[in-house]
């Protein structure tokens, strides 16, 4: 099946031998294009060029109508590592205390005295414990891979960023990283390992991130599209 980079975006191509028309369908974050057969790919491309604009903005909105506030309630689903845990809350005499099992998230506490801002914070104080854990042992690895040294590694809350690295090549995380997949959270460190060669997005650094990390664009994309999904 053809595709067509877009902006920041992936294009399925789908010919037809019945279609005399061009469409252009989003559907849950997935743009396509129908053609009929006959039409060049050439052309397809040039249509995702002028529908550029409004492609962005049915994604955008996209995006914005799939997000739903989680209410912290029991049989929610949460996202760890990429796959989904339901939330079980268990009543127990005892201080919040979280057990990831199976396809679970167990929350152990006193439910009857903890509210959902309760819930919520005990759920991110967990998540950030195996996102330290997480992510200094796969930049260890990735590190000894790449031969990049970071000077130091620190686990933080970003609001519009996934990690950063300073010019003394000390990186810093975003602890949501550890609800996306490990394909993506290595594309993260990667990235970021890769700034300490070159502190900047010059032509050079995309291709050592390239290098390293072939497949990059399809991890950058996925971010772009999937972002707001790592969110409590």
């Amino acid at each position: 099946m053809q595709t067509i980079q877009g902006d920041d975006f992936l294009v399925t191509v789908i010919k037809s031998g019945r279609r005399k028309t061009t469409a252009l369908k989003i559907k849950d974050g997935e743009v396509s294009i129908h053609i009929p057969s006959r039409l060049p790919l050439k052309f397809a491309r040039e249509f995702v060029v002028q529908k550029t604009t409004w492609i962005k903005t049915k994604l955008a909105d996209q995006a914005l109508k799939q997000i739903e506030e989680k209410k912290f309630i029991d049989g929610e689903m949460f996202f760890f590592l990429g796959e989904q845990y339901t939330l079980s809350l268990i009543q127990m005499d005892s201080a919040p205390l979280i057990i990831k099992n199976q396809q679970q998230l167990e929350f152990h506490g006193r439910l009857n005295r903890l509210s959902k801002t309760a819930i919520r914070t005990a759920l991110i104080r967990w998540y950030k414990q195996q996102a330290e854990e997480y992510l200094l042992v796969r930049t260890s690895l990735l590190s000894k891979q790449t031969r990049i040294t970071p000077r130091s590694i620190t686990v933080k809350t970003y609001k519009a960023r996934w990690g950063s690295c300073n010019i003394r090549g000390e990186l810093q995380y975003n602890w949501k990283l550890v609800l996306a997949p490990p394909n993506i959270i290595d594309y993260v460190i990667t990235h970021e390992l890769c700034h300490i060669k070159h502190h900047n997005h010059s032509a050079k650094f995309w291709q050592l991130v390239e290098h390293f990390s072939p497949t990059f664009k399809v991890s950058r994309l996925w971010l772009k599209n999937n972002g707001y999904r790592l969110e409590l």
